[in-house]
């Protein structure tokens, strides 16, 4: 039987948006519960020394509430894996991500974390699916669409799923 892994990025306090994010984390949400594998949960937290502050000048996320889990998957206690890069790459990840058959990845942002670490994890020759039900982005429905357009190319289609291709199904009665 295939050792499955679901990566759930950001789903953060700061990164929930009513009309943009809200729906696709808690759909996200629902999914670690129901996933027929291991969850873990990637987050992003701003260092001073980044890029994002030294480059982009952008001081949000080090630390709470930015930070919080949302507090609908808090109470699943999914092992939590820092990160101040686009990418959930860390090496710490990266060794872990090695001893799985297939990785999904659920969260938020579609067009940046999302894409980046799906292709990281692609680059691994490690088959990975994106759950394009349970990914969003603050920038846009077009960015959205446009990077999974991107990933349908990058991963190829049957690697573009739906939750309800990838939750425990019930054992079946003969």
């Amino acid at each position: 039987m295939p050792k499955n892994l679901l990566i759930a990025i950001d789903l953060q306090v700061g990164w929930r948006h009513k009309t943009a994010t809200e729906q696709a984390m808690l759909k996200a949400v629902e999914l670690c519960k129901q996933f027929d594998g291991d969850v873990i949960h990637c987050c992003f937290k701003n260092d001073p020394n980044s890029s994002f502050h030294t480059q982009l000048r952008w001081e949000r996320f080090v630390d709470s509430p930015d930070t919080d889990e949302i507090p609908e998957v808090a109470p699943l206690k999914l092992p939590i894996y820092w990160r101040p890069t686009y990418s959930c790459m860390t090496p710490e990840v990266t060794e872990l991500v090695k001893q799985y058959d297939q990785v999904y990845i659920v969260g938020v942002f579609t067009d940046i974390s999302v894409f980046v670490t799906a292709l990281d994890i692609f680059d691994m020759n490690i088959p990975v699916g994106v759950v394009a039900d349970c990914v969003a982005s603050l920038h846009g429905e077009q960015a959205h669409k446009s990077a999974l357009h991107s990933l349908d190319f990058a991963l190829g289609s049957q690697n573009i799923v739906l939750s309800q291709d990838v939750i425990k199904k019930p054992p079946q009665l003969v």
